[in-house]
């Protein structure tokens, strides 16, 4: 039996938790960012790092962590990119793309501080510009979230994104 699964949380706070990452994708959906924004806990850390491919004779990961990061963000940080998307200047924002996002294969385990829970997740997320424009990015995401105040908020998320190279013209999206 996996370690993770001798750690899983009760019943009714991995529903709270899975909940708050539907909700979490609706919020991006609807461009709700300052919503967003408010599920985050002051010291969030927010990092997507570089990924190089790996043969399998090499014996370690398909996708390794590269020398440096895509994202590697705090609350300030994040709250300036919501600025620039919401500032109406961003060129591919408009037409406004038409974003879904796909959150699945949820795992949620204790962490080892109480009050917090480790989140595993899988995101899928389509992009559709204009007529003939549509993407799909997908990403692995590993969180640490937090319950401070009775409400569970996102602390640090490690994005471990599918592509060897952005395959769009941009990365204007939250995973």
């Amino acid at each position: 039996m996996p370690a993770e699964t001798r750690a899983m949380l009760p019943v009714d706070q991995h529903l709270a938790l899975t909940q708050q990452l539907y909700c979490e994708a609706r919020l991006l959906d609807e461009e709700r960012y300052a919503d967003w924004l408010g599920l985050l806990a002051d010291d969030v850390h927010y990092r997507m790092p570089l990924t190089a491919r790996r043969f399998r004779a090499d014996r370690s990961a398909a996708l390794a962590e590269g020398p440096g990061y895509v994202f590697d963000d705090d609350k300030g940080r994040l709250g300036l990119r919501v600025q620039r998307l919401e500032s109406g200047l961003v060129w591919a924002e408009d037409p406004r793309n038409r974003v879904r996002r796909i959150v699945s294969n949820v795992e949620i385990y204790r962490a080892q501080t109480d009050g917090e829970a480790t989140v595993r997740s899988v995101v899928e997320i389509h992009r559709s510009r204009m007529d003939a424009q549509q993407r799909r990015l997908t990403a692995s995401r590993t969180d640490l979230w937090r319950r401070e105040a009775g409400v569970w908020r996102l602390a640090r998320r490690l994005i471990g994104f599918d592509h060897p190279v952005v395959i769009d013209s941009n990365l204007n999206v939250f995973f």
